[in-house]
This record gives structure tokens, sequence and C-alpha cells, in this order.
């Protein structure tokens, strides 16, 4: 009588299909979000500063969709040039440098539109 397996509780591949079907629906909910969002405002370009604004917010979740691409590209096992990523410092790194960077700039890119926003809506 052989044990049973241990098994996932959620595949890679799932999760990559999620993040997907997560991204694409993001983008709209965001834009559908920022629009209804825009209803309260008095600025005349109320609307398209409302789907500017979702559409920056709901752009939050393609971005992780690369970023996760690209985290599997780089821990991914290779053996026909003997690089296992998950096993190397460099990668660890590397993946600790590019995603403080992309949150940094995420950051930024969000601290200088709210305060343009800001600009924008209470200019009379």
């Amino acid at each position: 009588m052989q044990p049973e397996l241990m098994r996932e509780l959620i595949t890679v591949d799932a999760f990559d299909r999620w993040l997907q079907v997560a991204a694409f629906i993001g983008v709209l909910a965001g834009v559908t979000v920022g629009v209804v969002a825009a209803r309260r405002w008095t600025h005349p370009r109320k609307w398209a500063l409302g789907a500017l604004t979702g559409l920056l917010c709901g752009a939050l979740l393609p971005l992780t969709y690369g970023l996760w691409r690209l985290y599997l590209w780089r821990i991914r096992i290779d053996l026909d040039r003997e690089f296992v990523g998950l096993h190397r410092v460099e990668v660890l790194l590397g993946n600790v440098a590019l995603f403080a960077g992309v949150g940094a700039a995420v950051g930024f890119v969000g601290r200088k539109y709210a305060e343009w926003l800001w600009r924008q809506l209470n200019r009379r």
C-alpha cells in the first residue's frame, strides 16, 4: 500500500490563468469604478479624469502579471544550460532589486499623479 502523495493546493498553471483573468478584469473594473466615482466631481473633464484614474489603478494587475511571468522566467530550470534560477544568489538579489525598483517607480508615478489630479480637481 502506497501512501497518498502530497499535492499542491493550487498549481502554477492555475494561478497563472487566474492572474490573466484578474489582469483583464482589473483594467475594465478600474476604468468603470473610476468613471462611477467621477460622478461626484465638479471638474468639467471629470469623466476623462475618472477614466484615467481608473485605468492607472487597473493597470496594476497587468503589471503584476508581467512581473509574475518575469519571476517565473528568472527562477526557471534549464538543464541544457545548467541553470537553476531558484538556487542562485544573484537571481535572488536581482529579484529583490527588480521588485523594489518597480515598487518604487509605481509609488513615484502614483504620488505624482495624485498631486496632479489634486491640482486639477481644486482649480477654480
